[in-house]
């Protein structure tokens, strides 16, 4: 982790780590543009913005599932 005042940025690594991911889906998604990052040498660096960002940017299917396995009757044998 790189910190200066109150900016902080985080490796790859340390990034799939935080997301418990593996190390190449956080680069296929740097490389995507899914996940913000700068290239510093041979290491790409994500900030701690931009992976609140990517986490606030996951959509959620927690309602949908709710209503979908519920949404038929209930049959009695």
């Amino acid at each position: 982790m790189i910190e200066v005042d109150d900016f902080k940025a985080f490796d790859a690594h340390e990034v799939a780590e935080m997301l418990c991911l593996k190390y190449r889906t956080v680069t296929r998604y740097i490389q995507a543009g899914k996940i913000r990052a700068r290239k510093i040498g041979k290491k790409y660096f994500v900030t701690e913005q931009d992976v609140k960002a990517f986490i606030l940017a996951q959509e959620t299917n927690v309602e949908s599932a709710k209503t979908e396995l519920y949404s038929g009757a209930i049959r009695e044998d």
